[in-house]
């Protein structure tokens, strides 16, 4: 019943529907007019793209699964305490909020990735390594969705959920290790991109794309050096990249029941 109202808000709300499908055309538009097609060519690569391109895919699909959470809660709170009231529980809630976004998540994700294979931004990957780095893709939008949730059940309003925005995408763009690789970081950003979930994201998608080889075997003279500095950042398998992320997306499904459960005692009270 949940999932049906949510899915029948979002339908009805053209403008909302719009910018959930059209935001991610607008920055796949983008992507393909910043990257020339070719860059993963082993005759003739370029791996400091192939890291810019690995990366903002990584980032596009966080991006967009945190901003389709973000505003989900904290616009609905008056009504959840009335439905509170009437034996609505927050899983049920929380999981009707997932299964009508990630969907659209999915959808979005895949022509992502689609469409950069086909402009010859991605290297020509089989079936099995395509549905690999869609996998990764998905896992780190949903982990992102479930990280947009807790945040808006956390804040109380519309513009603390956006002035959150910019606090969650700042640390997932240092710290994941495509500006600066995790092993030339201090100390202390080298333990704090564990906890970026965009950082398993970009390592995952560099494994399957078998960046780690064309950088030591490509024609390039600046694939060897990046590598070195890189070390075994793309070396580790990619289950284990799914593993974390999907570990990530339910600890903070869990957090954001949690939080809403406290909220909702403090209010009894």
């Amino acid at each position: 019943m949940l999932t049906a109202r949510n899915a029948e808000v979002v339908a009805r709300n053209r403008l909302t529907l719009a910018i959930l499908l059209g935001s991610p055309l607008m920055v796949l538009g983008m992507f393909a007019l910043l990257f020339r097609p070719g860059a993963f060519d082993p005759a003739d690569p370029r791996p400091a793209v192939t890291v810019m391109i690995l990366f903002w895919i990584a980032f596009g699909g966080f991006f967009f699964g945190l901003t389709y959470g973000l505003l989900q809660i904290c616009t609905e709170v008056p009504i959840l305490r009335r439905e509170r009231l009437a034996g609505v529980r927050f899983g049920p809630y929380l999981l009707a909020k997932v299964a009508v976004l990630l969907p659209l998540l999915a959808a979005v994700d895949v022509a992502l990735l689609g469409v950069l294979r086909g402009t010859d931004r991605l290297p020509p990957v089989g079936g099995g390594d395509f549905a690999a780095l869609y996998a990764t893709l998905l896992l780190s939008s949903a982990a992102a969705l479930a990280l947009g949730l807790l945040c808006s059940a956390a804040v109380d309003d519309a513009a603390q959920a956006t002035l959150t925005l910019p606090m969650l995408c700042f640390p997932q763009v240092l710290f994941v290790g495509a500006i600066l690789p995790v092993p030339e970081m201090a100390a202390g950003g080298r333990w704090l991109s564990y906890a970026m979930s965009n950082r398993w994201a970009f390592e995952g998608l560099g494994h399957t794309a078998g960046v780690a080889q064309l950088w030591r075997d490509g024609a390039s003279p600046l694939g060897p050096p990046l590598l070195a500095s890189y070390g075994d950042t793309f070396a580790r398998p990619v289950w284990v990249d799914w593993l974390v992320l999907g570990g990530f997306a339910l600890l903070f499904l869990a957090g954001a029941w949690a939080v809403l459960a406290r909220k909702a005692s403090r209010h009894a009270a």
